[in-house]
């Protein structure tokens, strides 16, 4: 097992790779409570089809499952990272962009927890801008 600087960006690789390859789901990724919060915005905007928890002794990982690729072109997400574990992205509501709500998402880590770009410019929510997937 490799040591990874940034979780939730090696989760994200792993959801893109993993469809890019045709695969229905992506075993050993480590459990963490961001990363399951993560999945279910996720599931929510149907990029993943579920994500299961597995216990292994004292050991938990998650095993997300994919929705199956038809047409390359739209079902293939594109993963646009903001943060970086060196650098901090923040962005205020202001500044939060419209966007095609469903095919397309900034994921937004606020003081009320993950959502979507939608969801904290409603809210009137700042916070680190995580990612982009469309």
């Amino acid at each position: 097992m490799s040591f990874v600087n940034s979780p939730v960006h090696d989760l994200l690789i792993r959801i893109k790779n993993a469809y890019m390859a045709r695969l229905n789901k992506v075993n050993g990724v480590m459990y963490s409570n961001f990363k399951k919060d993560l999945l279910e915005l996720l599931k929510k905007y149907k990029f993943v089809k579920d994500y299961e928890i597995l216990q292994d002794w004292n050991k938990r990982t998650i095993r997300v499952l994919l929705h199956d690729v038809v047409d390359p072109v739209n079902d293939i997400p594109s993963i646009k990272f903001y943060t970086r574990p060196s650098k901090r992205w923040y962005i205020s509501s202001a500044n939060i962009k419209w966007v095609a709500w469903g095919r397309w998402i900034w994921i937004i880590s606020t003081s009320k927890w993950l959502m979507a770009s939608h969801e904290a410019k409603k809210l009137n929510l700042w916070g680190e801008l995580i990612a982009e997937i469309f």
